[in-house]
């Protein structure tokens, strides 16, 4: 009564409800079953044929286990349809004991093709979106970066500009009292020269009309007052003062240039003359450790933003004496080649690790201590550089130093003479 009842009640459940004996024949199959497989009721057939090759091994290591340590089972593999497509199954089965022994398996096969494809579409679909998710946080991380960037580039440009202002305000007033101070000193040495003159006179007429007494007197006065070491000693004071007078003037020049704000336009410069004036602010930074080497070939005039250019040769200058411990080398090469003209400044001093080698020109990127470097300096002079259209090339080995290479294309004349 009972088996007939489980029976008629199997036949009627809308998925598959098999018999597997231990030697892992199918014997008995419900309705749906013989739908799916095509088989007859009593049709008897190993179940490994109808498995996929795929999983074939697995399962029927499973099931055979499944006899020999009775337990629940749950298997998913690819299951033979009538038609001859594999499809995906999940097997739940359980052993059915009797008398002690393990007569077979009732097992419940439900089709979850549908399913594991509506999974895999949401598994491609959730990778699509995290990939555009990470793309587009990137591109907003990489955005704010740029944003960083081009405020503090902006505020660096606009606090340069200031600094300009300032530094061409004050070489101006600096100027004004140098000028009349050298001048004085000219004037005041042609006045030495003719004391010095009207002194020699005036010795030899007096030897001459004095008695030997008279000239005693007047070598011992002399001597006393230390006439020929105050002619001798004013004559280096006046031109010791004219050499620092023409210091101070060639560095307020200097100063000039270097700070000069440039205007909306381009204008022809000669770039050897803006690492003069560089080298004359930047003296100061040098001057302690470094012996400068200068090779300077002709150049043809480059139209530019020369405050600018004098910018990025400060920073590789500083950067350069920087990077030698105590005492080293910075060497500065230029020459013309073609349409181009190159500035070449090198040292001699710890050089670049090759991992940072390209990170060097990115915003914020700095290998000096905490509070010593705001690792904007070499991208600023990087965008000054691309917006000549130029670029900056480096090299270095740790511990021989470190060589940037500064290419600037040449405009045709009439440009430049259009540009100016």
């Amino acid at each position: 009564m009972q088996d007939g009842f489980f029976r008629q009640l199997a036949e009627q459940v809308p998925i598959s409800v098999i018999w597997l004996t231990p030697e892992l024949q199918l014997t008995w199959g419900n309705a749906a079953w013989q739908a799916y497989t095509g088989k007859e009721p009593a049709e008897s057939f190993s179940i490994s044929d109808s498995i996929h090759a795929e999983e074939q091994e697995k399962v029927c290591k499973a099931l055979a286990k499944l006899f020999e340590q009775p337990r629940r089972i749950q298997q998913e593999f690819r299951f033979l349809r009538h038609d001859g497509e594999y499809r995906w199954h999940q097997l739940i089965g359980s052993p059915v004991e009797l008398e002690g022994k393990v007569a077979g398996m009732v097992g419940v096969l439900s089709d979850i093709t549908d399913q594991m494809m509506v999974e895999e579409q949401m598994l491609a679909l959730n990778d699509s979106l995290e990939e555009m998710v990470a793309e587009r946080t990137k591109d907003l991380q990489q955005a704010n970066q740029e944003l960083k960037a081009t405020q503090s580039q902006m505020l660096h440009h606009e606090k340069m500009a200031s600094v300009g202002q300032l530094a061409a305000g004050v070489a101006h007033e600096i100027n004004n009292p140098m000028g009349f101070i050298a001048s004085n000193l000219n004037s005041l040495g042609k006045y030495l020269e003719r004391f010095s003159g009207f002194i020699q006179y005036q010795d030899q007429l007096l030897k001459e009309h004095l008695d030997d007494d008279g000239k005693a007197q007047l070598k011992a006065e002399r001597k006393k007052q230390k006439i020929d070491y105050l002619l001798e000693d004013s004559s280096d004071l006046i031109d010791e003062s004219q050499d620092g007078a023409g210091r101070v003037q060639e560095i307020v020049r200097n100063l000039k240039s270097f700070s000069r704000v440039d205007q909306a336009a381009e204008q022809p410069a000669d770039l050897n003359e803006c690492l003069e004036s560089t080298i004359g602010i930047a003296w100061n930074e040098l001057k302690y450790k470094v012996t400068l080497e200068k090779e300077y070939g002709e150049l043809p005039p480059v139209l530019c933003h020369p405050q600018q250019l004098n910018q990025v040769f400060m920073n590789l200058m500083v950067n350069g004496a920087q990077a030698i411990a105590e005492k080293g080398t910075v060497k500065i090469k230029t020459w013309h080649a073609g349409d181009e003209v190159f500035v070449q400044i090198s040292d001699d001093g710890c050089g670049i690790p090759e991992k940072n080698l390209s990170r060097i020109f990115e915003p914020f990127f700095t290998t000096k201590e905490v509070g010593k470097g705001t690792g904007l300096g070499m991208s600023i002079s990087y965008d000054i550089v691309r917006s000549h259209g130029g670029e900056i090339l480096v090299e270095s080995t740790v511990g021989a130093g470190s060589t940037f290479t500064i290419r600037l294309p040449l405009k045709d004349t009439d440009e430049q003479a259009e540009s100016a």
